[in-house]
């Protein structure tokens, strides 16, 4: 570059790499789920499976162990579900997308004159990692670690539990599935996991546990 700005980040990366667009928030949505006890999922559209790159974290403000979020693809649409407890989730979306022209500042455009930065954008930033898949103590379901500010946990499947019911005097197999979780207290994150319904009363329970990572990024910045 003979003249003009270059746009570093704190480690000296330019901000913006020729033919490169940067992830940047395309929705927030706040979703109240409402606790009816009722033994059945909430669940709500959140956008159609189109083919674009998305990037989705989720944030809870409910310590319910057996209250988990997910993400499943239903005729051709991502739907957020949830266990039925009383909370408030919020939704972070990220993709490409074209970014609207501030009134003033700093506006980038690509070759073919779209507008792909500002500095107005929400860029995708400030994401972590958590677990260690050679670990099995430290990775899946198992991880359980509690990290200062407000963060977000990219939704994921964590690990299994198998038990028998027996609380209807006839046993019934039961299957739970854990999912990541970031509770935010209003000071720190409990990054965790947690299943889609109660333990209480399984016999026989055995755990199986999916030894993968959970990622998460701080949701101050947006």
């Amino acid at each position: 570059m003979g003249y003009g700005a270059l746009l570093t980040d704190a480690q000296g990366v330019p901000f913006y790499i020729d033919g490169t667009r940067p992830l940047t928030l395309l929705n927030k949505i706040v979703i109240n789920v409402p606790g009816d006890n009722s033994g059945t999922v909430y669940s709500q559209d959140l956008y159609n499976n189109d083919g674009a790159v998305r990037f989705v974290f989720l944030q809870s403000n409910s310590s319910n162990a057996f209250s988990a979020e997910w993400l499943q693809l239903e005729n051709n649409v991502w739907r957020f579900y949830s266990s039925r407890t009383a909370k408030t989730v919020t939704v972070f979306i990220f993709g490409y997308a074209n970014q609207p022209v501030p009134a003033w500042g700093i506006a980038i455009y690509d070759a073919a004159g779209a507008c792909i930065l500002t500095n107005e954008s929400k860029v995708l930033r400030d994401v972590r990692q958590v677990g260690d898949v050679t670990n099995d103590a430290a990775s899946g379901y198992k991880i359980d670690t509690t990290v200062s500010g407000s963060w977000a946990v990219a939704p994921v499947f964590t690990g299994i539990l198998n038990g028998v019911d027996n609380s209807t005097g006839q046993p019934r197999p039961i299957v739970a599935y854990f999912y990541s979780s970031a509770y935010f207290d209003g000071a720190n994150t409990r990054i965790t996991s947690h299943a889609d319904r109660s333990a209480a009363g399984l016999t026989s329970a055995t755990y199986s546990n999916a030894r993968n990572t959970i990622t998460y990024v701080n949701t101050a910045r947006y």
